[in-house]
């Protein structure tokens, strides 16, 4: 008698195969995306400071400070929205967001560039 078609056993041995390589597969690309959220963050960070650089470049303040990040979208230094991994993370960096910098009276340069995540 000629048989048509895969037997049960068959078919849940090619389901195990793939559920092993699912298990195997699945922690690496997990590990992918959240580097990849990592280097998104990064060069977000980045960008907010060479763009206060910029601002207090042109600006000439002479004095410490911190400018926020939405005072450097209003001002045209930066772009809205920001890049982030998520919409609520971009909205909370342009609204909560702040850039401190230190400014050196000996030498007239911008030093210490640090992102405030609660603000000025």
């Amino acid at each position: 008698m000629r048989e048509n078609g895969f037997s049960l056993v068959e078919l849940l041995g090619v389901l195990v195969i793939l559920a092993v390589i699912v298990l195997v597969a699945f922690p690496s690309i997990l590990g992918a995306l959240r580097k990849t959220d990592e280097q998104i963050d990064e060069a977000t960070r980045a960008v907010l400071i060479a763009n206060t650089k910029s601002y207090v470049t042109d600006t000439n303040p002479t004095a410490n400070g911190c400018i926020m990040v939405r005072d450097l979208i209003h001002n045209g230094y930066t772009t809205s929205p920001i890049s982030s991994t998520t919409k609520e993370l971009s909205s909370k960096i342009e609204t909560t967001w702040g850039v401190s910098y230190q400014y050196d009276s000996k030498t007239g340069e911008y030093k210490n560039f640090q992102i405030e995540e609660s603000g000025c």
